[in-house]
């Protein structure tokens, strides 16, 4: 049998981050992205499978030529380090968006573009 966790050790766990919390900063990117792979590609691509997918790689979306350059996967830290401040991890990209300054707003929007469909 496991010892019961300690009040104090409840109290300062972090709980995780919300995918229903990342919905609504995810009305931020909707005017440009989609979470559905079906959609047509609007101003950006859609989102669906971002977390592990390798950078610039949807077929049928001219993706900017400096996001071209790179070669990395979507991983939850780059995309932490992106939605933090998108211009200066990624200079040329073509977007209005310029960041989510509260880390527990970033986690929330990661972890519903992990699972959109909740």
């Amino acid at each position: 049998m496991f010892p019961a966790a300690s009040p104090a050790a409840a109290a300062s766990a972090e709980p995780a981050p919300s995918a229903q919390s990342g919905k609504k900063h995810f009305i931020r990117c909707a005017a440009c992205h989609s979470t559905d792979a079906a959609d047509r590609s609007a101003t950006g691509p859609h989102l669906n499978g971002i977390v592990g997918r390798t950078a610039a790689s949807l077929p049928h979306f001219a993706y900017t030529s400096a996001l071209r350059a790179q070669d990395f996967k979507w991983s939850e830290p780059k995309l932490d380090a992106f939605l933090k401040s998108p211009h200066s991890t990624h200079p040329g990209m073509c977007l209005t968006f310029n960041g989510l300054a509260k880390a527990e707003d970033r986690a929330a929007l990661i972890a519903y573009l992990k699972d959109p469909a909740g």
